[in-house]
């Protein structure tokens, strides 16, 4: 089995059908479907439904819960009962490129090494729409970066759990689960990393994906990262990759978080936002990020010039909600 597909459902059919019907057009079938169904009281149709595409299909695995468990708890259900070669999380409503499987495929056989992540580009639709490959172009395409000597995907990777395969038996062998009741999915993604020994980017567009109004608080984007600077000290490989996993939390602290909060279009959460960036920022662009490393390439150029004026960016912007 190469890739297990997991899906942790709300029971939208319309969204699930497009969903399931585009990866059972693949052009290659060595995939599963593993689908846990969260919403029991959605409705007896909605069961039905999902019976229906389970009975109609040998590849599909259905987990019908008791009570909703939450995207985490379905996450780790289905990583339980994953047997693919790489794991990849869907959402209801993304549509998978019918040559999906077929291109890892490809690409596995002809790298003929280990990829123990791999990261590809998405055309995010809905709530946000816009053409994407997720990294903003700061990592090379078709790379097999060796992580072991070249740390760049610590600092540059896209921190969301979508757009990326990862491989099952660093997850299993590690047993790495995602945390109930939270949404710490880079927590999850970077645990997945700090055990990884390879990172590939594919430049190609493989799923369409729905962008919905976050369910979950967006402050947990930040929440998680003292977390993840922990599990590398857990691990004894902080030290090796302080600048690296510095700059990616302060990108994601001072810059990546409010561009979002920013799209999502309420002026209070935006300004509230904004006070819990500078609060969290207090001390942190003294002399030792201006000494780290990743920053003084300045590889990111937006990035740079908003950090560069940080403080007087936030005044600005909280002046002008008033």
């Amino acid at each position: 089995m190469l890739v297990s597909f997991i899906i942790s459902s709300q029971a939208k059919e319309e969204k699930l059908l497009k969903t399931l019907d585009s990866i059972k057009a693949q052009t290659n079938s060595n995939f599963e479907i593993i689908l846990v169904d969260d919403e029991p009281i959605a409705g007896s149709n909605s069961l039905d439904f999902l019976h229906q595409e389970f009975f109609a299909n040998p590849k599909i695995t259905l987990v019908v819960n008791n009570r909703p468990q939450g995207p985490s708890t379905n996450w780790n259900t289905g990583l339980e009962l994953a047997r693919g070669a790489y794991t990849c999380f869907l959402k209801e409503g993304d549509i998978v490129a019918p040559h999906f499987v077929e291109k890892i495929a490809k690409l596995v056989k002809e790298t003929n090494q280990p990829l123990d992540i791999i990261q590809f580009a998405q055309k995010h639709v809905g709530f946000i729409e816009q053409d994407t490959d997720n990294d903003e172009g700061l990592l090379i395409s078709n790379k097999i970066y060796d992580l072991t000597t070249d740390h760049t995907p610590f600092a540059y990777l896209n921190q969301n759990l979508y757009g990326k395969l990862f491989a099952t038996n660093i997850i299993k062998n590690y047993r790495i689960r995602f945390r109930d009741s939270n949404r710490f999915d880079a927590l999850f993604v970077y645990r997945v990393l700090g055990h990884a020994k390879t990172f590939y980017k594919l430049p190609d567009v493989l799923i369409t994906h729905l962008k919905t109004p976050l369910r979950y608080s967006v402050f947990d984007l930040v929440n998680q990262w003292p977390h993840i600077l922990n599990y590398y000290r857990k691990i004894g490989t902080y030290k090796e990759l302080r600048d690296e996993l510095n700059y990616a939390y302060i990108y994601q602290l001072a810059y990546s978080f409010l561009s979002l909060t920013r799209q999502l279009e309420n002026k209070q959460l935006y300004k509230k936002a904004l006070r819990f960036s500078y609060d969290r920022m207090s001390g942190k662009l003294g002399n030792n990020f201006q000494k780290n490393k990743v920053y003084q390439k300045h590889q990111n150029e937006k990035f740079s010039a908003w950090i560069k004026e940080y403080g007087d960016q936030v005044s600005l912007e909280l002046r002008r909600l008033k």
